[in-house]
Parts: C-alpha cells; sequence; structure tokens
C-alpha cells in the first residue's frame, strides 16, 4: 500500500558548475507506480560525482548528485510487486527493464533505459519554490531519501551493514567487476592496475580473488601504493619516479609485459602507458572514464601485428542482481575488503570537504552516514 510520508528532505544540490554544493531542504515528489522511496543509511563519495561538478561529464544542474548509496524502502509505487516497505537495498545507477535488445542478450548493465536514466537529466524527483531538480544517474544519494526506479533496487540481507554495502553500488562493483566479469582472469594470469582510488583498488582485490600472480600498482601517490598492498598489489610502481612506466612493468615481468593492464582513473596518458604495458596477446581494459571529446591514441600496427586489445569496462560488466549480493557474501565471509575502503565517515553537511580530500589523495573513499 502507498503511503505519503516525506515531503521534505536534506540534499546537496549541484546548482551550478564548479561551485560548491549547496546542502538545503527540498521537496521530494510522490513515486510513480514504477518507484520506491528509499531512505538513505549511507552514500560513497565517487570521484563521478567530482567529474560532473566540474563539467567533464556535463550532466545539467539542478540536480542531486550521489550514485553510491544503500538504504531503506519506505514507500513503494503501486505497480511494483517485488520490493516492500522495510527491504534493505543497494541502489543501483544503471536500471534493468528487461525488454531491451541488451537486457534479452543478458547485458543488462548497457540496458537502454539504464543508459537514459544514469546521463539523461530528465527525471526529477525533487523540486525547490517549484523549480524541478533532477536525480543523478536515476539515483541522487547525496539525499536523506530519494526516489528509484524499482528496478534500480537491489535488495540484500538485513545484516549486511548499509555503510559498507553502499561501495557496492559502484566502485566495488565497477572495480572487482572489471577483473572477474569483463576479462575473468585466470590463475597464474599478470595484472597492472593504473590509478589507486577507490575503482583500482577493487580492480586489485578483484585480481587478487581470481588468483592473478603478479599484480602490479601504478600511481602518483605513496599513501595510494601502500593501499595497493593492503588490497593484493605485489608490487608497485611510483609513476612520478619512473622514466618509463611500461618499461618498469616489464622489467618485472621477465620483459614479458602484463596480460591485463586496468586504467582506473580516465587518462588518456595513463589508458596509452597500459596499452603499451602488455604483453603480445594483452588487453588494456578503460574502467576510468576520460571527460568527453577526449581522445586515446593507440599504436595501430599493433592491434593486428601483436594481438593485443582495448576494451571498455562499463559498472564491472556486471549481473547486477546476481554480482552485488555474491559480493556483499564475500564480504561477510572476510574474504573481499570492504571496511579497508572507507577513510572517512561524514555527515551530509561535508560533502565539499569530500571532494577536497579527493582530489588531494587523501581518501579512498568518503561515506555519508545518515542519522
Amino acid at each position: 500500500m502507498l503511503t505519503r510520508e516525506i515531503e521534505m528532505v536534506k540534499a546537496a544540490v549541484m546548482y551550478n558548475f564548479n561551485e560548491p554544493l549547496k546542502v538545503e531542504s527540498i521537496d521530494l515528489k510522490a513515486p510513480r507506480d514504477d518507484e520506491v522511496v528509499v531512505r538513505l543509511a549511507a552514500s560513497g563519495v565517487c570521484h563521478t560525482d567530482l567529474s560532473v561538478l566540474e563539467c567533464r561529464i556535463p550532466f545539467p544542474p539542478p540536480v542531486v548528485l550521489g550514485h553510491e548509496g544503500a538504504g531503506v524502502i519506505e514507500e513503494v509505487g503501486k505497480g511494483v510487486t517485488e520490493l516492500k516497505r522495510g527491504d534493505h537495498v543497494i541502489l543501483s545507477w544503471v536500471e534493468n527493464c528487461g525488454k531491451c535488445h541488451f537486457c534479452v542478450a543478458g547485458q543488462g548493465h548497457l540496458c537502454d533505459a539504464g543508459v537514459r536514466s544514469a546521463m539523461a537529466g530528465g527525471e526529477a524527483v525533487f523540486e525547490k519554490d517549484g523549480v524541478d531538480i533532477a536525480r543523478f544517474a536515476g539515483v541522487a544519494s547525496f539525499a536523506e531519501h530519494t526516489i528509484v526506479r524499482a528496478t534500480a533496487a537491489i535488495r540484500i540481507p538485513d545484516e549486511v551493514p548499509l555503510d559498507r554495502a553502499c561501495l557496492v553500488g559502484c566502485g566495488v562493483m565497477t572495480g572487482v567487476g572489471a577483473a572477474i566479469n569483463t576479462v575473468n582472469i585466470r590463475p597464474g594470469q599478470t595484472v597492472a592496475v593504473f590509478g589507486c582510488g577507490g575503482v583500482g583498488l577493487n580492480v586489485i582485490q578483484g585480481a587478487a580473488l581470481c588468483g592473478a600472480s603478479k599484480i602490479i600498482a601504478v600511481d602518483l601517490l605513496a599513501r595510494k601504493l601502500e593501499w595497493a598492498k593492503q588490497f593484493g598489489a605485489s608490487a608497485t610502481i611510483d609513476g612520478k619516479a619512473a622514466t618509463d612506466v611500461p618499461e618498469a612493468i616489464r622489467a618485472l615481468t621477465d620483459g614479458l609485459g602484463v596480460d591485463y593492464a586496468f586504467e582506473a582513473i580516465g587518462v588518456s596518458a595513463a589508458i596509452q602507458q597500459a596499452f603499451a604495458s602488455l604483453k603480445r596477446g594483452g588487453k588494456a581494459v578503460v574502467v576510468g572514464v576520460p571527460g568527453l571529446g577526449v581522445d586515446v591514441g593507440i599504436p595501430g600496427a599493433t592491434l593486428a601485428l601483436e594481438e593485443k586489445s582495448l576494451v571498455g569496462s562499463l559498472y564491472g560488466s556486471a549481473n547486477l542482481r546476481r554480482d552485488m549480493p555474491r559480493l556483499l557474501e564475500l564480504y561477510m565471509q572476510k574474504r573481499l575488503k570492504l571496511d579497508e575502503l572507507i577513510s572517512r565517515r561524514i555527515k551530509l553537511e561535508e560533502i565539499n570537504g569530500a571532494f577536497e580530500a579527493m582530489e588531494k589523495g587523501e581518501v579512498a573513499r568518503s561515506v555519508i552516514v545518515y542519522s
């Protein structure tokens, strides 16, 4: 049964690019028939949110950012039958319609409806003084309450701590999934990971779960390289100190290069270095999102003559309803690190400081915890 209990919520709103988010009370609209209202328990602060703020991913304002959330369902639309009030859920920033070409083909993470809801900016579930405010990525987890499509709410066991579960909503699924789904690393294979922030650390632990024999972490900050060791890196390379990173990787792999090189920061030069680090027959996986309009130059001859390849990975190429609960089960078995990802727990009012800490490389993840 639909009961309207929520009218005004506190949220962090982006009104203009390159300006601090404004934390204020705004109105939450009633859910549509296929939507649910979720009381957020926690939200990770992901670099993608900062990319929107800096207009590298130009999502139109005004918008409530945040896409890495977990919480408890408080209302359901009258057309929702598989979820109920009180269910604990992770929020997915790609909904699955179940009907489009990609869903039917078993590639729900590429769903037509999911791509539209993630980036189009057309759906406003909030408003302020009569002005519509959009939900970013179909989620808007920088708010005490939000509304999402029922297909974007992934039910999880009640015993899983929600301030850890939220991380699976983006960074963990994206990174671990790239290792286990996009390329399916086999035991004994070698891996390099460029960028050891929240996503890169999860690529590393995904590679470790797969049994990679050598995992080489590359970053510009010593702090992040130390984190990489905690998550399973067997060797590290300081990108500032190394004169030739691909050559340094070959030196660590008997002159061959690696089977897989993952780029987790969305920087053209790093993608080129990742590709250059491959052995013959190797595969470079772009997990980070370069700014719109950024091109990447790759030596064309090596694609055929050395059988190297360059592929993208969206959301860890995941079957979200299958993979998110599986990752949480690994966490509950103490085989997946989530606690160690959380550098700071903060209040919503501290969101702009969290972006500053991210830019300085001070945190793997800041997590907003709602009271």
